[in-house]
């Protein structure tokens, strides 16, 4: 079942998000739609994933792979999950569900990348 969830959470990655975008399509010759210079671009609106659902997403692949005990790839989608802005540094530490890579030397050099604030005064000091 965890299998089916890992490719459940990649299939996710490639839905509709909530935020609206505008993807560039072609570039048009003749005079600008918009006036000014010659030519311009066509258009179409699309949905993408935002931040929160590209964390989560991220997140959840994490998760599905260290219960794989795969934890090279583990630590790469946690790692996408902190790119994209994941920062409860806390959950990532005790979540079951991550146990398998937990105290690795990789989970432990990507935490340490971007968890390095653990003490001191804005972390300036360990």
């Amino acid at each position: 079942t965890t299998y089916f969830l890992f490719i459940v959470f990649q299939q996710g990655l490639n839905l509709p998000g909530s935020r609206t975008d505008i993807i560039r399509t072609k570039t048009l010759s003749g005079p600008s739609p918009v006036g000014g210079s010659t030519g311009g671009t066509e258009g179409k609106v699309v949905q993408t994933l935002d931040e929160f659902e590209l964390q989560a997403a991220h997140y959840n692949i994490a998760c599905a792979y260290a219960c794989l005990n795969k934890i090279d790839e583990a630590c790469k989608s946690l790692e996408q999950a902190f790119r994209f802005g994941f920062d409860n540094y806390a959950t990532v530490r005790a979540d079951p569900d991550l146990g398998s890579i937990h105290g690795t030397p990789e989970f432990d050099n990507l935490m340490e990348k971007f968890d390095s604030k653990k003490g001191g005064f804005f972390g300036l000091f360990k």
